[in-house]
Protein backbone atom coordinates (compact mmCIF):
# COMPACT_ATOMS: atom_id res chain seq x y z
CA UNK A 1 0.00 0.00 0.00
CA UNK A 2 0.69 3.48 -0.25
CA UNK A 3 1.29 3.73 3.71
CA UNK A 4 3.11 1.29 6.01
CA UNK A 5 1.65 0.96 9.50
CA UNK A 6 3.91 -0.43 11.90
CA UNK A 7 2.15 -2.16 15.36
CA UNK A 8 3.68 -4.65 17.25
CA UNK A 9 2.44 -8.10 17.53
CA UNK A 10 1.02 -7.76 21.05
CA UNK A 11 -1.23 -4.91 20.24
CA UNK A 12 -5.47 -4.15 20.50
CA UNK A 13 -6.82 -1.57 18.14
CA UNK A 14 -10.29 0.25 18.73
CA UNK A 15 -12.87 0.89 16.35
CA UNK A 16 -11.81 3.94 14.18
CA UNK A 17 -8.26 4.03 14.86
CA UNK A 18 -6.80 3.89 11.35
CA UNK A 19 -8.55 6.78 9.98
CA UNK A 20 -7.42 9.75 12.15
CA UNK A 21 -4.00 8.66 11.15
CA UNK A 22 -4.12 8.57 7.47
CA UNK A 23 -5.52 11.82 7.29
CA UNK A 24 -2.54 14.01 8.43
CA UNK A 25 -0.30 11.92 6.28
CA UNK A 26 -2.37 12.63 2.61
CA UNK A 27 -2.15 16.54 3.85
CA UNK A 28 1.27 15.75 4.03
CA UNK A 29 3.57 12.57 2.99
CA UNK A 30 6.53 13.31 5.35
CA UNK A 31 4.24 13.58 8.40
CA UNK A 32 4.54 10.26 10.44
CA UNK A 33 1.45 9.80 13.02
CA UNK A 34 1.45 7.56 16.18
CA UNK A 35 -1.68 6.83 17.74
CA UNK A 36 -2.29 7.06 21.74
CA UNK A 37 -0.79 4.03 23.39
CA UNK A 38 -2.94 2.75 25.98
CA UNK A 39 -2.09 -0.13 28.21
CA UNK A 40 -2.87 -3.65 28.30
CA UNK A 41 -2.16 -4.97 31.53
CA UNK A 42 0.75 -7.92 31.26
CA UNK A 43 -1.28 -10.21 33.56
CA UNK A 44 -5.04 -9.43 33.64
CA UNK A 45 -5.15 -8.22 30.03
CA UNK A 46 -7.12 -5.40 31.67
CA UNK A 47 -7.42 -2.53 29.32
CA UNK A 48 -6.93 1.39 30.80
CA UNK A 49 -6.50 4.38 28.79
CA UNK A 50 -3.32 6.28 28.91
CA UNK A 51 -3.03 10.07 29.58
CA UNK A 52 -2.48 12.02 25.93
CA UNK A 53 1.53 12.32 26.20
CA UNK A 54 4.78 12.47 23.62
CA UNK A 55 7.82 11.17 23.38
CA UNK A 56 10.69 12.35 24.94
CA UNK A 57 14.57 11.09 25.85
CA UNK A 58 17.19 11.36 28.63
CA UNK A 59 20.93 12.12 28.36
CA UNK A 60 21.27 7.94 28.47
CA UNK A 61 19.69 7.94 25.08
CA UNK A 62 16.26 6.10 26.53
CA UNK A 63 13.10 6.83 24.85
CA UNK A 64 10.87 8.45 28.02
CA UNK A 65 6.97 9.67 27.69
CA UNK A 66 6.62 13.29 28.47
CA UNK A 67 3.19 14.81 29.96
CA UNK A 68 1.86 17.20 27.43
CA UNK A 69 1.64 20.92 28.60
CA UNK A 70 -2.06 21.78 28.77
CA UNK A 71 -1.83 25.18 27.12
CA UNK A 72 -1.03 22.92 24.23
CA UNK A 73 -4.50 21.23 24.25
CA UNK A 74 -6.52 24.82 24.29
CA UNK A 75 -6.30 25.42 20.86
CA UNK A 76 -8.99 25.26 18.81
CA UNK A 77 -9.61 21.50 17.93
CA UNK A 78 -9.17 21.35 21.90
CA UNK A 79 -7.77 17.77 23.06
CA UNK A 80 -8.40 16.29 19.57
CA UNK A 81 -5.56 18.53 18.15
CA UNK A 82 -2.17 16.17 16.25
CA UNK A 83 0.49 16.51 19.07
CA UNK A 84 4.15 17.52 17.42
CA UNK A 85 6.49 14.75 19.40
CA UNK A 86 10.43 14.80 19.71
CA UNK A 87 10.19 11.07 19.58
CA UNK A 88 8.45 8.16 19.00
CA UNK A 89 7.59 4.86 21.13
CA UNK A 90 8.94 3.01 17.84
CA UNK A 91 6.63 0.01 17.67
CA UNK A 92 3.33 1.77 16.55
CA UNK A 93 3.64 4.52 13.83
CA UNK A 94 2.47 5.04 9.79
CA UNK A 95 3.93 6.47 7.19
CA UNK A 96 4.28 6.97 3.05
CA UNK A 97 6.07 4.17 1.80
CA UNK A 98 8.02 6.29 -0.79
CA UNK A 99 9.16 8.25 2.20
CA UNK A 100 9.79 5.81 4.78
CA UNK A 101 11.90 3.90 1.62
CA UNK A 102 13.70 7.98 1.37
CA UNK A 103 14.68 7.94 4.94
CA UNK A 104 16.38 4.72 4.39
CA UNK A 105 14.27 2.85 6.20
CA UNK A 106 15.11 1.32 9.65
CA UNK A 107 18.85 1.66 10.23
CA UNK A 108 20.70 -1.99 9.51
CA UNK A 109 23.22 -1.31 12.22
CA UNK A 110 20.74 -1.36 15.22
CA UNK A 111 20.68 -4.57 16.74
CA UNK A 112 17.42 -6.27 18.12
CA UNK A 113 16.18 -3.65 20.04
CA UNK A 114 16.41 -0.92 21.69
CA UNK A 115 17.38 2.95 19.90
CA UNK A 116 15.98 2.65 16.84
CA UNK A 117 12.95 4.57 17.57
CA UNK A 118 15.00 7.52 18.74
CA UNK A 119 17.27 7.44 15.98
CA UNK A 120 14.52 7.22 13.49
CA UNK A 121 12.81 10.21 15.05
CA UNK A 122 15.94 11.91 14.91
CA UNK A 123 16.20 11.46 10.53
CA UNK A 124 12.04 12.12 10.16
CA UNK A 125 13.07 15.66 11.97
CA UNK A 126 16.43 16.16 10.71
CA UNK A 127 15.44 15.27 6.75
CA UNK A 128 12.48 17.60 6.84
CA UNK A 129 9.54 15.64 8.12
CA UNK A 130 6.95 16.06 11.26
CA UNK A 131 6.45 13.54 13.78
CA UNK A 132 2.62 13.86 15.24
CA UNK A 133 0.36 11.97 18.37
CA UNK A 134 -2.61 11.81 17.10
CA UNK A 135 -4.72 11.92 20.38
CA UNK A 136 -8.12 10.58 18.01
CA UNK A 137 -6.25 7.04 17.68
CA UNK A 138 -5.92 4.88 20.13
CA UNK A 139 -4.36 1.71 20.07
CA UNK A 140 -3.67 -0.81 23.64
CA UNK A 141 -0.50 -2.59 24.02
CA UNK A 142 1.04 -4.85 26.32
CA UNK A 143 3.93 -3.44 28.04
CA UNK A 144 6.11 -6.16 29.31
CA UNK A 145 7.74 -6.63 32.95
CA UNK A 146 10.73 -7.64 31.28
CA UNK A 147 12.26 -7.84 28.04
CA UNK A 148 11.36 -11.45 26.63
CA UNK A 149 14.27 -12.56 24.07
CA UNK A 150 17.80 -12.20 24.61
CA UNK A 151 21.09 -10.65 23.30
CA UNK A 152 23.67 -12.69 21.09
CA UNK A 153 26.33 -13.28 23.20
CA UNK A 154 24.83 -11.29 25.84
CA UNK A 155 25.71 -8.21 24.14
CA UNK A 156 23.74 -4.78 25.75
CA UNK A 157 22.12 -4.18 22.76
CA UNK A 158 20.33 -1.01 24.20
CA UNK A 159 23.54 0.54 24.59
CA UNK A 160 24.80 -0.30 21.54
CA UNK A 161 22.53 0.99 19.75
CA UNK A 162 22.33 4.35 22.09
CA UNK A 163 26.09 4.40 20.94
CA UNK A 164 25.20 4.03 17.23
CA UNK A 165 22.32 6.49 17.61
CA UNK A 166 25.16 8.99 19.25
CA UNK A 167 27.90 8.60 16.49
CA UNK A 168 25.48 8.65 13.59
CA UNK A 169 23.58 11.95 14.62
Amino acid sequence: GKVLVFLDSHCEVNEMWLQPLLRPIREDRRTVVCPVIDIISADTLAYSSSPVVRGGFNWGLHFKWDLVPLSELEGPEGATAPIKSPTMAGGLFAMDREYFNELGQYDSGMDIWGGENLEISFRIWMCGGRLLIIPCSRVGHIFRKRRPYGSPGGQDTMAHNSLRLAHVW
